[in-house]
């Protein structure tokens, strides 16, 4: 096989199959649930959230601990596919009081 033989297919095929470069629209933002948690903290429930919650995709986790022995609050930002599961395990704690869950954007969910 020489170089003559073999170039002519290739421009053939070439020109058939030629296709414009598709643009794709860049991917959206995911979704993403603020979990605002209220709990009463008696010093290891930081602990207790963060190992619950370590299997999932958590983006952004803040923890307010009360003066006087109060409820803290704890706000999770996950993703919406995974904010079912993260709800059920929360509720599942012992030292969770409250759960609310909104959009990232400041809208209520559901």
């Amino acid at each position: 096989m020489t170089r003559s033989d073999v170039l002519p297919a290739v421009s053939a095929v070439s020109a058939v199959t030629a296709v414009p470069a598709v643009r794709t629209a860049r991917a959206a933002a995911p979704v993403c649930h603020a979990l605002t948690v209220t709990v009463q903290d008696g010093g290891h429930a930081l602990t207790r959230i963060s190992s619950m919650l370590n299997n999932l995709s958590v983006r952004a986790l803040s923890f307010r601990a009360s003066e006087d022995g109060g409820p803290a609050v704890c706000e999770i930002v996950v993703p919406a596919s995974d904010s079912p599961r993260a709800q059920a395990k929360l509720l599942r704690c012992v030292e969770v009081v409250g759960l609310t869950a909104r959009l990232a954007s400041d809208q209520p969910v559901g």
